[in-house]
């Protein structure tokens, strides 16, 4: 049973619509059904978004999270590195969705304007990236929370990320 959910989130007026950079624990899609069901949510239309790549960023572990028991996944900035994820659409409605979802209502991440590509070529799409703020961010990086990074490949490998990818995933468990 959803719990009743109130507040920023759900009272958000509606946005322009935007192009929403997943590369985190909403790849998987049964942690994000989780999550929504959880929070009072629909999950949004997965069938229109583009496996993509953010380039000049890697993947960095410096935010705790309770939920996780650990470290979750944030935005470095590092030229020659990249980051894969989807490049999913959706109606400015479901700002306030992504902006649950992402940590922003609690002050925890931050909107990201980045070009990312998509990886079956084409032109570079104007997406909305999250990374976390700088207050909220440990003082270096540790170890993915185990159970983060399960989701983080199980979603990788169902998003159509490249093998090479999930591959670099899969050794950050050590």
């Amino acid at each position: 049973m959803p719990l009743p959910v109130v507040g920023k989130a759900h009272e958000a007026a509606s946005a322009k619509d935007f192009r929403w950079f997943i590369y985190g624990s909403s790849l998987s899609r049964t942690a994000f059904a989780s999550w929504a069901e959880q929070h009072g949510y629909r999950v949004p239309d997965f069938t229109t978004a583009v496996p993509a790549r953010l380039d000049g960023f890697r993947l960095s572990f410096d935010v705790m999270s309770n939920f996780w028991g650990g470290a979750v996944a944030d935005l470095a900035e590092a030229p020659g590195h990249s980051v894969e994820g989807l490049a999913l659409p959706l109606p400015g409605s479901a700002r306030g969705l992504v902006d649950h979802k992402e940590g922003v209502i609690s002050g925890l991440y931050e909107p990201l304007t980045v070009s990312v590509t998509p990886l079956a070529g084409g032109k570079p799409l104007e997406a909305l990236a999250f990374r976390a703020a700088a207050d909220r961010r440990l003082l270096g990086e540790v170890a993915p929370a185990p159970a983060f990074l399960k989701a983080l490949i199980e979603g990788a490998r169902e998003a159509g990320l490249s093998e090479p990818y999930v591959k670099a995933l899969s050794k950050l468990g050590g």
